[in-house]
């Protein structure tokens, strides 16, 4: 009797199907995630040149109205950055949700939440 080795051919299609959608999904993502890494630029971009240099919060906003159209970026849009006020300064952050099509109806979802501490 002979032993099997290797994969069949109907297990290397299901093999290969598997990791071409795999791929496809990676593929997919990309963009989102350049887009993002952009967001975090912008806010550690923000938190060194206004930490220590008592900004306001109009100041901080109009920044990063400059930033994301320098950057263009369209998502996430100004509105979705928050300014809150701490005890030592200003907490800005984006909380966001990104969606690259996948095929048909289906999508993949990332979640995205990024926040830098300025101080006064």
């Amino acid at each position: 009797m002979r032993r099997q080795r290797g994969i069949t051919a109907i297990s290397f299609l299901i093999l290969a199907a598997m990791v071409g959608a795999l791929g496809y999904a990676a593929v997919r993502l990309v963009p989102v995630y350049l887009n993002q890494m952009k967001v975090a630029k912008i806010l550690t971009d923000l938190k060194s040149e206004y930490d220590g240099q008592n900004a306001s919060p109009a100041a901080l906003q109009s920044a990063i109205g400059r930033r994301l159209d320098i950057e263009m970026i369209d998502f996430p849009a100004l509105g979705d950055f928050r300014i809150e006020k701490t005890g030592g300064g200003y907490r800005v952050s984006v909380a966001y949700e990104d969606r690259a099509p996948y095929a048909g109806n289906l999508s993949i979802v990332a979640d995205f939440d990024n926040s830098v501490e300025i101080r006064r």
